[in-house]
């Protein structure tokens, strides 16, 4: 998608200063080096009523970035997804618009920790497509990235598949953009490509699945034919993306299980 581009409070040593990002990625950030931001749910959080402020965050954790063009126009690539290093608790993920990071060279790759300042916005709109009304697209418009240190990406939060039914816009909201897993799920109807993106719906019963979420190829590819109708998966492993409905998209063929 174009739409947008994360802090386990570890106790234990300072944050060990490095010239360059090679074999540093162990390190383990005294929780003094964190910053002095707010959290990501501070923000996301629709209770916080955040919308159009200028917000400074610390602690965001990349989980991805999408260098996947699956449109294949150069228009649904680019998005870097965060999320509150450590955190599970829900509104944790957000993602960023058009970032520009500090050193400006930076290229980020997932478990680099940033500190951010921007814009939160709530798009209710994208170009000509037009949202329902109270069904909003989250982001980080335009903000400063700077680089803080490497870590890991945070473990991913197992939640109920039915979180993300359309009929459910509010539970899902609640993990827009963060890392989470769904277990035995099933492909009901496997999967189909329209315009270049590939999807497939899930659900725990196929014969309730109206407003499932799906599988989605924003990350990587898919294979239409590698997953017939009714396949079971073990477990699915992604990030929960919106537009007019959820998906999950994994990052890498890992984040597939088959059952066996």
């Amino acid at each position: 998608m174009r739409f947008p581009a994360v802090l386990i409070l570890s106790i234990g040593a300072s944050l060990v200063a490095c010239g360059s990002r090679d074999g540093d990625a162990g390190s383990k950030p005294n929780p003094s080096s964190i910053g002095t931001g707010v959290h990501i749910r501070d923000v996301v959080d629709p209770a916080k009523n955040m919308n159009g402020a200028t917000v400074s965050i610390s602690g965001a954790v990349v989980l991805t970035i999408d260098t996947y063009d699956e449109t294949q126009d150069g228009k649904s690539r680019g998005t870097v997804y965060v999320q509150d290093i450590g955190s599970q608790a829900p509104f944790s993920g957000t993602s960023l618009y058009s970032p520009a990071f500090v050193p400006s060279d930076l290229r980020v790759v997932p478990g680099d920790t940033l500190d951010l300042l921007g814009q939160y916005v709530t798009e209710s709109s994208i170009g000509a497509a037009v949202f329902n009304p109270g069904e909003v697209l989250p982001q980080i418009s335009k903000p400063t990235a700077t680089f803080r240190y490497e870590f890991k990406t945070p473990d991913p939060m197992q939640i109920d598949v039915g979180d993300l039914n359309d009929n459910n816009y509010a539970t899902g909201y609640q993990w827009e953009n963060m890392l989470v897993t769904v277990k035995n799920v099933v492909l009901c109807d496997g999967l189909s490509t329209s315009k270049g993106r590939t999807t497939g719906a899930l659900a725990t019963d196929c014969t309730n699945a109206a407003g499932s979420a799906t599988m989605s190829n924003e990350l990587m590819p898919l294979d239409v034919n590698a997953y017939a109708p009714g396949t079971k998966v073990a477990s699915l492993t992604g990030i929960v993306t919106w537009f007019f409905s959820y998906h999950i998209a994994p990052r890498t063929a890992d984040d597939i299980v088959i059952a066996q």
